[in-house]
């Protein structure tokens, strides 16, 4: 049975299923009210290994507004926050808040983009931050692996690729230096960008729940309520509600063009299909809702493989990806 979506809130936390819970706040991409307000979660989850006992477990870095509704967990299980994974390169805006919040957790996170954006480089300048990070590249994470495979299953894709942040000096570096100039400026910024970075997704399966988490090598999946809280009329008009497909063939994010890498990304896919799921979600899709919900292993091997033939990342020989993504222009590697 998925998460249990329906108590679902800002308002302090949520528990979901067995041993899970989810913290929940309202963000905005690049902090910009032009933007969809979405939803931002946390995952909570209660675990046992034997490094650390019992303990909890984060996957996903929300706002600095989640950290007092994780505390509030702690309080109510009487276990500790230990482990921090990040989804991947996209969610680091609140990164110092947590470090800062949990000086004897242990982090996870991307080696790939991360290190090097202006936040990241900041970051890393504390050698009492850097101790305490353990950056990896997927696509799979043995250390996660070892210490959590009883109930987690990480997937890492590492092969799409996103602007460069350090030539992005308009675009946000965190919290307190958010997106600059209005819609016309970021419309101008982005006809400019070329997406030559790789960087780090990581997707996860509860294994009790049977649900599977995505992240943004998949576009998002927002309601019409908030695509409606946009205040740019252009960014309304062009967002698109309830849609369930994969950045690949879009210009940002999006899948390269070199045929080994389009192989390694449907490699990495490939076990995804494999996987007994009974729902999809991901960090920003509105409260209480999933993505998808499945009743069986075989329907979502059947929907996911028709998603996954759009962008021709069914095929894991990665041809039929090559193929699409060079009949378009853009997402080269330098």
């Amino acid at each position: 049975m998925p998460f249990d979506l329906s108590q679902e809130s800002t308002e302090g936390y949520c528990k979901v299923f067995e041993g899970v819970y989810i913290v929940t706040e309202f963000h905005r991409p690049g902090f910009s009210e032009m933007m969809p307000r979405l939803t931002n979660r946390g995952f909570v989850f209660e675990a046992n290994n034997q490094k650390n006992g019992k303990h909890l477990l984060l996957s996903g870095i929300p706002g600095d507004e989640c950290i007092p509704k994780v505390q509030a967990i702690e309080k109510d299980t009487g276990l500790k926050l230990k482990k921090i994974v990040c989804s991947g390169d996209f969610h680091h805006m609140a990164m110092k808040a947590w470090l800062d919040a949990y000086p004897e957790a242990e982090f996870v996170h991307s080696k790939l983009r991360f290190p090097q954006t202006r936040n990241g480089k900041e970051i890393f300048q504390n050698e009492d931050y850097k101790r305490r990070i353990e950056l990896v590249e997927g696509p799979t994470f043995p250390s996660l692996e070892a210490e959590y495979g009883d109930i987690l299953e990480f997937y890492g894709f590492n092969q799409f690729l996103m602007y460069d942040d350090n030539k992005q000096s308009w675009s946000a570096k965190n919290k307190n230096e958010p997106l600059k100039g209005g819609m016309l400026s970021m419309m101008k910024n982005m006809s400019k960008m070329e997406c030559t970075e790789r960087f780090l997704c990581v997707w996860f399966y509860h294994k009790p729940s049977k649900e599977l988490v995505l992240e943004h090598n998949f576009d998002m999946c927002l309601s019409k309520q908030q695509i409606n809280q946009a205040s740019a009329f252009m960014i309304r008009m062009m967002s698109k509600s309830n849609q369930f497909e994969s950045n690949a063939l879009k210009p940002l994010p999006c899948a390269p063009k070199d045929r080994d890498a389009c192989r390694l990304h449907c490699e990495q896919m490939a076990p995804i299909l494999e996987l007994d799921v009974e729902g999809v979600l991901d960090y920003h899709t509105d409260l209480k809702m999933h993505i998808r919900t499945y009743s069986n292993k075989d329907e979502f091997k059947e929907e996911f493989t028709k998603v996954l033939k759009k962008s021709g990342e069914h095929d894991p020989t990665g041809e039929a990806l090559f193929a699409l993504k060079n009949k378009q222009g853009g997402c080269v590697i330098s």
